[in-house]
């Protein structure tokens, strides 16, 4: 009995830990999907967790708001910029972090981190004053600004790994065979690195889809908000809350990402655990 405690122990208790949190996790997804499917005073007067009657009003209400496709077509640009600009950066940068050893490079590498240790509250009044001076505030240029400069530091720390253990040797026999730096690292770094590429990409493009405390300090127009702005003025709006909506615009707002893990969740899982192994 004491040998198949100490066999099956350490699995058991490591079960129970992983059921307790996605229980802790999927608790509240579970609800709000649910709870979207729901009339109002159901949400409030129902103990069932499940609708009496399932619903699509909350749904039909969110997607007839006068402006959520600008607010969706809003986020949309904003990812699509805040991710495709950071990862070109962040891979010309991550290439010559591993593969050039000038004078203070490592030191140089941990100032990059800089802009994520620092807490994004203290950087709100600053940035503020700065983009009011520019005249940015209110438009895209400001959003693509600081997302970009957000994600850069993120997605060149993850790429540094991943060239870093990609060989020399087999860098210095594209070069025997005339290839120039780019066609190196076009031809051969990058397909060798890709998984590493896309965990950045999708990081960047979680954070920019995400993103809420920049676009609620630089923007207050309302055709320049994003969804997750919308859904905290939503919040704010309502008075007494109708959960329903609340809860079919927070669904709505997650699925885009949502999919987009599905899609990738092996290859990011794999290229990040790789690349812990390589670094």
């Amino acid at each position: 009995m004491a040998l198949l405690f100490q066999r099956l122990g350490p699995k058991v208790l490591i079960w129970l830990t992983l059921t307790f949190l996605v229980i802790w996790t999927a608790t509240p997804i579970i609800w709000a999907i649910l709870s979207s499917f729901k009339d109002p005073l159901e949400i409030y007067e129902s103990k069932s967790l499940l609708p009496e009657v399932w619903r699509l009003d909350a749904y039909r209400k969110v997607l007839s708001m006068p402006g959520f496709g600008t607010w969706l077509m809003n986020s949309i640009i904003v990812t699509v910029v805040a991710t495709i600009v950071p990862l070109i950066l962040a891979i010309l940068a991550a290439y010559g972090f591993a593969r050039y050893a000038f004078k203070f490079r490592h030191v140089l590498l941990l100032l990059y981190l800089i802009p994520r240790i620092i807490p994004r509250v203290s950087l709100i009044v600053p940035l503020n004053d700065l983009m009011s001076d520019l005249g940015l505030i209110n438009t895209y240029s400001v959003l693509f600004i600081t997302y970009i400069a957000s994600a850069v530091p993120l997605a060149t720390w993850i790429l540094v790994g991943f060239f870093g253990s990609i060989p020399k040797e087999i860098e210095e026999s594209a070069t025997l065979d005339g290839a120039n730096m780019w066609n190196r690292l076009r031809h051969v770094m990058l397909p060798m690195a890709w998984p590493g590429v896309v965990t950045a990409a999708v990081l960047c493009l979680r954070e920019a889809w995400n993103e809420f405390s920049f676009v609620l300090a630089l923007v207050n127009q309302t055709d320049m908000r994003t969804l997750p702005y919308q859904l905290y003025m939503l919040k704010d709006s309502m008075g007494i809350q109708d959960y329903a909506v609340y809860n079919a615009f927070t669904i709505l707002t997650v699925l885009p990402l949502l999919l987009v893990y599905l899609l990738l969740e092996r290859k990011v899982v794999d290229s990040i655990v790789s690349g812990a192994v390589k670094s």
